[in-house]
């Protein structure tokens, strides 16, 4: 009685940040996902869905960010929170713009790689949003195995797209080699924060250990 008389009056407020960070997670699996719809299964709705769950995934960031900047006790170090926010906002932007730019490159359909590059992003950020959900529930080793997942999808990412480099640069077509080039650079991009994020992870859960 006394002490949730402490905590509602007295004690400051404290946030669930392992399940808000969740949230965010489900949210870029889901945006991941999409985007493999959209461009390998020419699923236009999908394409569209990621401008919108860019739009939710800011309205996420900024409640989370206030909820960081407003409440004084909290699970980790304040900087671990800041920085697991601050990437998985940039996941999603950067899949916003690539789906932007590859629209204005008239761009609807994607093969030759792409498909096993797209991939590998759905295994990274399936195993992330898993991290975040053992996070939750306690289970570290099960959090440090899921962010290796993140990091082996990556290296299997880094092996395609330098396959798909390397039978690029044989190319005479200037204006293809631009525009591949462009988006490949831009899914490897987003590969790689991905990858950071899963290190963030493990970072917070040998915080937390």
């Amino acid at each position: 009685m006394i002490q949730s008389l402490l905590k509602k009056y007295i004690l400051p407020k404290e946030v669930d940040f392992i399940s808000t960070l969740g949230e965010h997670s489900r949210l870029i699996n889901n945006m991941i996902n999409e985007l493999y719809l959209c461009f390998i299964q020419d699923d236009e709705t999908s394409c569209k869905a990621i401008v919108d769950d860019e739009f939710q995934a800011q309205a996420i960031r900024e409640k989370n960010m206030s909820a960081l900047l407003n409440t004084f006790i909290t699970p980790i170090d304040r900087e671990s929170i800041y920085r697991v926010i601050s990437q998985l906002d940039w996941i999603a932007v950067s899949v916003r713009h690539f789906v932007l730019e590859a629209k204005a490159y008239e761009i609807v359909h994607l093969e030759d790689g792409y498909s096993e590059i797209l991939g590998c992003m759905k295994e990274q950020s399936y195993a992330l949003d898993l991290g975040f959900i053992n996070l939750q529930n306690k289970k570290p080793l099960e959090v440090a195995r899921n962010a290796q997942g993140v990091r082996d999808g990556y290296e299997k990412l880094v092996e395609v797209h330098i396959q798909k480099m390397a039978a690029l640069s044989k190319s005479n077509n200037l204006k293809d080699m631009f525009v591949e080039k462009e988006l490949l650079s831009q899914l490897k991009e987003i590969g790689k924060r991905l990858q950071i994020c899963a290190n963030s992870l493990e970072d917070i859960v040998i915080k937390m250990s």
